[in-house]
């Protein structure tokens, strides 16, 4: 006898709790959601972004922030644009000056979630739940020096239409990187002639406390 399209699977889910999950009717198939997506109906997605305009040869566009002193993991996906030749970096335990940028604000992807961010801005009193953005006189004053780059590509060309690159590719599987505890981290866009360059640096992750 053949099952029914509505029969119902019973899914473990905790020590005393069970739901159900429901096959498609056409199909037969269980329908899922990938687990950053789960995130972000669970209120844990985040995102920032930052646009700066710059006109010489070394200045910089920054996103910092503070990783939280948790077990909660930040899992992060920086993309970057710009208009002429740049360098995207993404650099680990930089040294920046403090209280020289502007707080930023982290923009919760499930908008009737009231959880914030972990993170916190770059200040002698770091504020959690927000970063840090640097425009090029802000980031020279910070006086911004690196001791890790995790990865650092050249994008766009002198004169060229505006070119949108990744930092660490196009796939979240190869590009998502899972941040270390109580730790600095710095998205630079460094411009690398001395054309018109408008920086667009975009920040999205999720905050996940590991379950082993």
């Amino acid at each position: 006898m053949g099952v029914p399209i509505d029969y119902q699977l019973q899914a473990y889910w905790s020590d005393s709790k069970f739901n159900d999950l429901r096959m498609d009717a056409s199909t037969h198939t269980l329908q899922t959601i990938t687990y950053e997506h789960h995130e972000i109906h669970a209120g844990s997605f985040f995102h920032c972004h930052y646009e700066n305009a710059c006109t010489n040869t070394n200045e910089q566009s920054v996103i910092a922030f503070n990783t939280p002193n948790s077990d909660k993991e930040i899992h992060i996906l920086a993309t970057g644009s710009v208009t002429s030749i740049a360098r995207l970096s993404i650099v680990e335990n930089p040294s920046i000056d403090n209280d020289e940028g502007t707080t930023l604000t982290i923009y919760n992807r499930n908008r009737r979630s009231t959880k914030t961010s972990g993170v916190s801005t770059i200040q002698a009193s770091p504020v959690s739940g927000s970063a840090t953005s640097f425009n090029e006189a802000q980031a020279a004053n910070a006086n911004i020096t690196t001791t890790t780059t995790l990865d650092s590509v050249v994008v766009g060309a002198a004169g060229a239409q505006p070119f949108s690159g990744g930092i660490g590719g196009l796939f979240r599987g190869g590009a998502e990187w899972v941040l270390e505890p109580n730790q600095q981290y710095a998205f630079i866009a460094e411009s690398l002639s001395d054309d018109d360059n408008y920086h667009t640096i975009e920040l999205n992750w999720y905050e996940h406390t590991p379950k082993d």
